[in-house]
């Protein structure tokens, strides 16, 4: 999926949005979706330290440009409906069975009169479109949604999201059928998640994570909440950047208060400080996301505009001022380089931190006491889930005793014939 900038205001239309938005008071607190427990809507806890590699990954980033929002193109028309009184549309597959849970045939989807996917149009296109019944609190999610010559809908793929749940699906290799897993975005991601609303700037509050996105994406690996990853494209490899599913935070010590952002940009400023963002696309550039219906791209003039974090949000700032939120190990996308099957969790009896697990070079790193036994009962997660297991060359099932005196080789067996061997190795700790 392929998203690009939007075009960029002038510094005097952000003085009017302020004027605008402080004309208008003090509204009630906007709408959001999500459970209160969803990682969408949880704060970065006081304490999260940040991951190993934050530094070279913030540097990556920065090296990216300075950040921008997308609203005029390539962002996420959202269309807010009574599902019982808008009209069933029935959309087709222009890839046939490609969808996610929810879209099911038969399939009909609420899509007003005069609705318009995200621009630009054309067949290297995002062109999403995203349907929201608040009252059902589902979303009706699209990617490559289109209308044939006759005013048919067709999506390159489609999903049903409740919104009174998590947002979160299951990893790929977790779903009986994998395109469950899947939504609008490449991450996984609901398309309304992490979208910077009209109402929430008004109200001059973002009570909610915010989703980016950029060129050095990490491809063919994810980290929860994302349940896939973005496929190699461009810039986008597997041994660079960060993946699918990782968060950055500004630092929360950061005088927002006092800087030169425009009232909207100090409550997106404020929403990366106490929540983050978490990667959930490819762009060719530094970009957060706005909702862009012609309706709001009509609202934000005077309000928001693509560059109203440019100015200070620069490389230099990016470096400085930002930070990666600890990811852990990181999780195979379906499109990685290297193929199941794969060690998705790995643990023994008496370590004394999580397991490292390496999906690129295929190893397990595990921490022990240096008084521990040599050999260890042993638990595991593989994909696939019924992949048999050799360590040095004799079979063994989960919970085995696993000499780790010195490093071992398991080798495991897909149903498919495809094997793959895995180094598994001590370390004192």
């Amino acid at each position: 999926m392929f998203c690009r900038r939007s075009g960029l205001r002038s510094l005097p239309v952000l003085l009017l949005a302020m004027a605008w938005l402080d004309a208008a008071g003090s509204p009630p607190a906007a709408w959001r979706p999500f459970s209160a427990d969803s990682p969408w809507n949880r704060p970065i806890a006081a304490g999260t330290e940040a991951d190993p590699d934050s530094r070279a990954l913030i540097d990556d980033l920065a090296s990216r440009g300075a950040f921008h929002i997308n609203i005029t193109d390539w962002s996420i028309p959202v269309y807010f409906v009574d599902a019982d009184r808008t009209p069933l549309r029935d959309v087709g597959d222009s890839r046939p069975d490609v969808y996610g849970r929810g879209f099911e045939f038969p399939r009909r989807v609420p899509i007003p009169d005069g609705a318009v996917a995200s621009p630009p149009v054309g067949e290297f296109s995002d062109n999403h479109l995203c349907i929201i019944d608040r009252a059902k609190q589902l979303e009706w999610g699209m990617w490559a949604a289109r209308q044939d010559p006759t005013g048919r809908w067709f999506t390159g793929l489609g999903a049903v999201t409740d919104l009174a749940g998590t947002g979160v699906a299951p990893p790929w290799f977790a779903s009986r059928r994998q395109l469950d897993s899947h939504r609008a975005r490449a991450s996984g991601f609901p398309l309304v998640a992490g979208l910077i609303l009209r109402d929430e700037v008004a109200s001059g509050r973002i009570d909610h994570a915010l989703v980016f996105a950029y060129d050095h994406c990490r491809s063919g690996f994810l980290v929860p909440p994302a349940s896939t990853s973005q496929s190699a494209k461009q810039e986008a490899i597997d041994a660079r950047g960060i993946p699918m599913g990782g968060r950055i935070q500004l630092d929360p010590s950061w005088d927002v208060e006092h800087s030169a952002l425009s009232r909207a940009g100090k409550a997106i400023a404020r929403a990366l400080q106490e929540y983050g963002a978490y990667c959930g696309d490819y762009a060719d550039g530094n970009v957060l996301y706005a909702e862009n219906s012609p309706a709001a791209v009509q609202a934000w003039k005077g309000v928001l505009a693509g560059d109203t974090l440019a100015a200070t949000f620069t490389p230099e700032f990016i470096r400085a001022h930002f930070r990666v939120v600890v990811m852990g190990n990181l999780l195979p996308g379906q499109n990685l380089s290297v193929p199941p099957p794969y060690v998705i969790s790995f643990s023994v009896a008496g370590e004394t931190a999580p397991a490292r697990i390496d999906q690129l070079n295929r190893t397990v790193v595990v921490a022990l006491s240096p008084s521990a036994p040599g050999a260890l009962p042993a638990s595991w997660e593989l994909f696939p889930s019924d992949s048999q297991v050799e360590c040095n060359g004799q079979p063994v099932g989960f919970g085995a005793q696993l000499d780790l005196a010195k490093p071992a080789t398991i080798t495991l067996t897909a149903p498919d014939g495809r094997t793959a061997s895995w180094t598994i190795i001590r370390e004192s700790r």
